[in-house]
């Protein structure tokens, strides 16, 4: 017999099923676990998704947004996001115009913290520009 417990959790998890599929759905979806794939981490599926990147710079920026906070810190991640790669030059988007310059004496902590994580000589150089700065293709 289940404990009390066990059959709030069992209840729980139909309601967010019911929810989320609707009650036509829910009673297969609750009844069928080993059904639906287990969760897997972003890092793990990069590689697959990169192949089909035609762009390198696209997979390189793709890599280091999913490492950003790490990189860079959450309260800076705030306001600090990874534009867009020029080369191996990773141009960093800045919220507003006046914290450009009291960033730039960190853009070679950044730069080392990038090719720590991601692999000595993945970026050249950090270059911070105001955000919607990118140009046009």
């Amino acid at each position: 017999m289940a404990s009390w417990r066990e059959v709030k959790r069992l209840k729980e998890r139909y309601s967010l099923l019911e929810e989320w599929y609707g009650s036509e759905f829910a009673m297969t979806e609750f009844a069928a676990p080993s059904h639906t794939p287990q969760a897997r981490s972003i890092a793990d599926l990069l590689p697959e998704v990169l192949k089909d990147v035609k762009a390198p710079e696209a997979g390189k920026l793709l890599q280091v947004q999913n490492l950003w906070q790490e990189i860079i810190g959450p309260a800076f991640a705030r306001y600090v996001t990874p534009g867009y790669f020029r080369g191996d030059e990773l141009f960093v988007e800045v919220g507003h115009s006046a914290l450009i310059q009291e960033l730039q004496p960190i853009t070679g902590t950044m730069l080392q913290q990038i090719n720590k994580k991601l692999g000595e000589g993945f970026c050249s150089k950090v270059t911070l520009v105001c955000s919607g700065s990118r140009p046009r293709r």
